[in-house]
């Protein structure tokens, strides 16, 4: 498992590819903690560019 430094502010993940679940990835402590470690998170399409937020659950 890798450590991030404490002041690091981008996170180079793995991406996996299963076909009956389409794509998956590991999502960096640091960045669930600054989302406020919500059970789930929200990727907004704008443009070429997405966000990621987290989200109400369900």
């Amino acid at each position: 498992m890798p450590k991030w430094k404490k002041d690091a502010t981008e996170f180079k993940v793995g991406v996996n590819f299963v076909d009956k679940r389409g794509y998956s990835s590991t999502i960096p402590k640091p960045v669930m903690e600054a989302l406020g470690e919500p059970e789930n998170i929200k990727f907004i399409v704008k443009g070429k560019k997405v966000e990621v937020m987290a989200a109400q659950s369900p």
